[in-house]
């Protein structure tokens, strides 16, 4: 069978390449149904977004010698027309490779890494079983926003007159015994990166487990094949990953996205002296930061407040791996956790810090409120395991995300040492 206006041949980098290739054009499209803009200026791809919908940054493609300037001027377009929030999605490596170290500066957020996966549709595998009283459908027009718990139920398909192409983009209704319980959507892309991409797959959480996401998955597939696409793509969490691979995707590589809360980067956008502490910070730069001591006031309440990106600059310095910055930044007056200096790998002193204060070890993090020993089960480290316990936590503390103990976050993640170490531990 010819493909002649899609990818025929594809090694895992091409398929990479046309994973982000159809992330952009989706995003475009979304925007303009939306009844917002789309631009393309000197490599930096983005959507306007409003106050209703978020603004999306498609695989920049900057220089050392223009990235800052493209961005700064990003930023001053939020400040002036603010989205919901904004995302900007990069493959692995960014371009510039410092890309991530730009945006943290600039008040994004750390956001999850998305696994990029292909399949040839050849190859998909059909042959599994699914739950009695399931329908599946392609419906584009009915409101999914009352099914309770559905994940992306609010997504909006774009107008026929906004696609390429009559059936560019399609959404797979499953019904269970007439009732809606899941969905996912497929976007086709055209030329020489054209390929199925496989987006928004939910499942109402009490009707997980039961084979409904690889069937609303399969459907898009076998949609997109008979189409005559000769390959799927999609982004996975850690969490789908094997549902896909049980239809035959295969593991490409992860890439990387940096999320912007608008409300909290307008009520107090870095000034370019924030920017440079921070980029310097990112980079362990230390003549940088020796050269901006000087013209900022650099007290303690200063150097440990929150930045744009809900980070402190400690958290900042940890994040990007920089102990040489982190040293300079514990010399000028900054605070560090024992979750920092483990991840900073100065283990004797989160020891010593444990010694010192053993309540610190039920210490919340993060937007979830994880303690040291959620992290550790979330890791599978025992070592910061056995640290945690040498301080006697508080076992029942739960997170506020999930509201699961340790324990619990390590049974789910199969982490059967952690467990075991937890047991004894009550």
């Amino acid at each position: 069978m010819a493909y002649p206006s899609t990818m025929q041949e594809a090694d895992s980098l091409r398929l990479e390449q046309a994973a982000a290739f159809n992330h952009r054009e989706l995003f475009k499209k979304e925007a303009i149904t939306l009844g917002g803009s789309y631009f393309d200026t000197d490599g930096l791809c983005w959507t306007s977004g409003n106050a209703q919908s978020p603004s999306m940054v498609a695989f920049p493609q900057l220089t050392e010698a223009n990235a800052g300037q493209q961005l700064d001027e990003l930023m001053d377009f939020y400040r002036k027309f603010p989205p919901k929030g904004a995302g900007c999605w990069s493959l692995d490596p960014a371009s510039p490779p410092d890309l991530g170290i730009r945006l943290l500066a600039r008040g994004f957020q750390p956001g999850w890494r998305p696994r990029w996966m292909g399949l040839d549709l050849n190859e998909v595998r059909t042959d599994h079983p699914f739950p009695r009283g399931l329908t599946i459908v392609t419906d584009n027009q009915i409101s999914l926003t009352d099914v309770k718990n559905l994940p992306y139920a609010h997504v909006i398909v774009p107008a026929a007159s906004t696609t390429d192409m009559p059936g560019q983009w399609m959404r797979f209704v499953a019904s269970l015994h007439g009732k809606v319980v899941g969905h996912s959507v497929v976007f086709l892309t055209s030329g020489d990166l054209g390929a199925a991409g496989i987006y928004h797959v939910g499942v109402v959480p009490r009707h997980r487990k039961k084979g409904i996401g690889k069937a609303v998955t399969l459907a898009a597939c076998l949609y997109a094949r008979d189409q005559g696409y000769r390959y799927a793509v999609l982004n996975s969490t850690s969490a789908g990953q094997r549902t896909y691979e049980q239809l035959g995707f295969s593991v490409i590589r992860d890439g990387w996205t940096w999320w912007l809360i608008t409300d909290r980067y307008l009520s107090r956008p870095p000034s370019p002296p924030d920017v440079q502490l921070a980029e310097a910070v990112g980079r362990g730069d230390r003549q940088s930061l020796d050269a901006l001591r000087p013209q900022l006031q650099m007290t303690s309440r200063y150097l440990n407040r929150e930045l744009s990106n809900g980070l402190t600059l400690m958290e900042l310095a940890v994040h990007c791996r920089q102990p040489s910055a982190a040293e300079w930044l514990v010399g000028a007056g900054a605070n560090y956790t024992v979750l920092d200096a483990w991840d900073l790998g100065w283990l004797d002193r989160a020891r010593q810090m444990l010694q010192k204060d053993p309540s610190s070890v039920n210490r919340s993090y993060g937007e979830w409120n994880k303690t040291l020993l959620h992290f550790a089960a979330e890791r599978n480290d025992a070592d910061l395991t056995r640290l945690a316990l040498t301080a006697r936590p508080d076992l029942r503390m739960k997170d506020s995300a999930y509201q699961s103990t340790a324990l619990e976050w390590a049974r789910h993640l199969g982490h059967t040492h952690i467990m075991e170490l937890l047991q004894d531990a009550r």
